[in-house]
C-alpha cells in the first residue's frame, strides 16, 4: 500500500516544513467544540490528615487556563494562527473567566451564554510535582435545538473568513450529530477543510471531514477492537466510515500513525522527557490544521504536529508552544523505509 517513492517525490526535508510555518502564520482556524476552563490549585504537602488517611496540601498558589476546544484555540494563538472559536459556557464564574480569558489572549470568541448550563470546569491539586487529585464540574447534556440553530448561523456568517476548520469534540454536549454533520456538510460545500478530534463510540456524524485525530484507546472503542487491535484495520474501519483523506491516529511514547486510501506511515515519537500530557492532542490538532492551511500535504502536517507535541508534553498543564520551539526541534534528516519514518537527532 506504502512506497518509498512517494516520500521522496513530496521532497520531505527540513526545508520545507521551515517552509510550511512561515506560511501558516496569519491563517484563520475556526474551532467548533466543548469549551473548558481548567484551574490549577499548586501548594505543597508536609503532612497527612489525622480526619482520614489522605495528605494535607497548603496552597501556595492558583491560576486557569483555557481548556478543552479553547486550549485548541489557544494554541493556534500560541504558534500565530488566528482562532476563531464557537462554542457554549453558562452563565457562571466559570464562563466569565474563560471569556476574560479568551478576550486577553486576542481570541475572537462567538460564545453562546447559556443560563440553563454550567461551565465546564477541571480543577486540579498539584503537589510533590505530580497531581493529587482532579475534581470536575460540567453538564453533559446536549444543548438544544435553538443553541444549535444560534451556533450554525455563527459559524455560516463566519465561513469567508475561515481557512480550516476543527472540530474538537470533548463529550460534553456541544456536538451534537445534527450540529456536527450539517456544519460539516455546509464546510465541505465551500471547500473548507475539516478536521476532527472525536470521541465517543458512533463516528458516523463525522462523516465527511477531511481527517479525524483519534489517540489509540479512541479508535479502539470506536471499532470494538479494545482486545484484538490492528492498527490498520482499524484505520480502514475509520476511514470507511469517514470517507475523507485519511485518519491520523496519536500513540503517546509510540507516536503517530497515518493512514490515507493509499499509503500509510508510522511517525515515531521525538525523544523527550514526558513531564505532563494533559491537553497534547489540542497541540496535535492545532498544528495539524494550520500545517494544512499554509499548503502542507497529510504527511508532511502530521510530522509538524507530532513534533509539536513533543515539546508541549515536557511542560505542566495544558501547554502551548510557539514556531520558534518548533524550528529547534525539527531534525535536520527525516528517511522512510518501508512505512517507518526515521530522525536524525539534531545536534543543537
Amino acid at each position: 500500500m506504502h512506497q518509498d517513492g512517494y516520500f521522496q517525490e513530496m521532497n520531505m526535508n527540513r526545508e520545507r516544513l521551515l517552509e510550511i510555518i512561515d506560511n501558516w502564520k496569519g491563517k484563520r482556524v475556526g474551532i467548533l467544540g466543548d469549551i473548558m476552563l481548567d484551574e490549577y490549585i499548586i501548594g505543597k504537602v508536609s503532612r497527612i490528615s489525622p480526619e482520614a488517611p489522605v495528605p494535607i496540601v497548603e496552597v501556595e498558589k492558583e491560576y486557569y487556563l483555557l481548556g478543552g476546544a479553547s486550549n485548541v484555540a489557544n494554541n493556534i494563538k500560541a504558534l500565530l494562527g488566528e482562532p476563531i472559536i464557537f462554542g457554549v459556557v453558562g452563565k457562571d464564574k466559570g464562563g466569565e473567566k474563560l471569556i476574560e480569558l479568551l478576550h486577553e489572549k486576542g481570541i475572537i470568541g462567538k460564545i453562546f451564554i447559556d443560563k440553563d448550563r454550567i461551565t465546564t470546569q477541571k480543577t486540579r491539586i498539584i503537589a510533590l510535582n505530580q497531581q493529587i487529585v482532579r475534581y470536575d464540574r460540567e453538564m453533559k447534556e446536549p444543548i438544544s435545538d435553538e443553541i444549535e440553530e444560534i451556533i450554525f448561523q455563527n459559524i455560516e456568517s463566519s465561513i469567508k473568513d475561515i481557512d480550516v476548520f476543527i472540530i474538537s469534540d470533548y463529550a460534553k454536549g456541544v456536538l451534537t450529530p445534527k450540529l456536527t454533520l450539517e456544519v460539516i456538510s455546509l464546510l465541505k460545500a465551500k471547500n473548507k477543510k475539516v478536521i476532527v478530534d472525536p470521541k465517543g463510540k458512533d463516528y458516523n456524524k463525522y462523516r465527511g471531514a477531511n481527517l479525524i485525530t483519534p489517540n489509540e484507546k479512541e479508535a479502539q472503542i470506536a471499532t470494538n477492537m479494545e482486545e484484538n487491535f490492528d492498527i490498520l484495520k482499524c484505520s480502514e474501519i475509520l476511514q470507511n466510515i469517514i470517507k475523507g483523506e485519511g485518519v491520523l491516529i496519536t500513540r503517546g511514547e509510540k507516536g503517530m500513525f497515518l493512514f490515507q486510501p493509499n499509503s500509510y506511515f508510522f511517525i515515531p515519537a521525538l525523544s523527550s522527557q514526558v513531564r505532563d500530557v494533559t491537553g497534547a492532542g489540542d497541540t496535535v490538532i492545532a498544528t495539524l490544521s494550520l500545517a494544512l492551511a499554509g499548503g502542507g500535504n497529510l504527511l508532511e502536517s502530521a510530522l509538524l504536529s507530532n513534533f509539536s507535541a513533543s515539546i508541549t508534553v515536557r511542560k505542566l498543564g495544558t501547554a502551548t508552544t510557539n514556531p520558534d520551539e518548533l524550528i529547534s526541534v525539527i531534525p535536520e534528516i527525516m528517511e522512510l523505509r518501508d512505512g517507518w519514518i526515521f530522525f536524525e537527532k539534531n545536534k543543537k
